[in-house]
């Protein structure tokens, strides 16, 4: 297998891990914190898509005393988008090594770089639903934080998939090596 790494086999696994806990920890503290919105709403809110629903899950926020935690709920997500974005492309990069193909290892790069545009469309589509929550729906905002989260949860769901497949065939690696003994 050609040299693919760049950076240290130590750092990639080491950055793995913590940042597989400060997602952890971001995920669990945010919920409680941003009670009693859930995120579940918030998903609803990014994928609204016509004006009037989003006007709609507005107006029940209000009603229920929780436009202000939509707010800050948007605000928080920046840095989540952070930790996130390099939480799966770290999970990407490590995992694929971890299968010991280079074809796996290379889309592991490429799905790392792809986590950046996962990214690029969060900040847009925060930016759109912001502007809905602050200065009112409009149909251009809400129909372009539709397409980023579309776009978003596209790139995560397969990133999500990839990885998946990685752990899949590091267990067989695992099981064929020790089978070998």
């Amino acid at each position: 297998m050609r040299q693919i790494l760049t950076v240290p086999y130590h750092r990639i696994q080491k950055w793995f891990w913590i940042l597989l806990f400060l997602n952890a920890l971001f995920i669990t503290g945010s919920r409680f914190l941003l009670l009693p919105l859930t995120s579940g709403e918030i998903v609803k809110f990014e994928l609204a898509k016509q004006p009037s629903i989003a006007d709609n899950i507005i107006q029940t926020w209000v009603a229920e005393g929780k436009f202000n935690k939509a707010i800050e709920s948007v605000y928080i997500d920046f840095l989540f988008i952070v930790l996130y974005t390099t939480g799966l492309s770290f999970a990407c990069v490590y995992l694929s090594i971890q299968t010991r193909h280079e074809i796996l290892i290379r889309t592991g790069h490429f799905f790392s770089y792809l986590m950046i545009i996962a990214g690029i469309c969060d900040v847009i589509e925060n930016i759109c639903l912001l502007k809905n929550l602050q200065n009112g729906v409009s149909k251009w905002s809400t129909s372009l934080a539709y397409d980023m989260a579309v776009s978003k949860f596209s790139i995560i769901i397969l990133s999500i998939l990839f990885i998946a497949i990685c752990l899949i065939f590091w267990a067989i690696e695992k099981m064929t090596s020790t089978s070998k003994l």
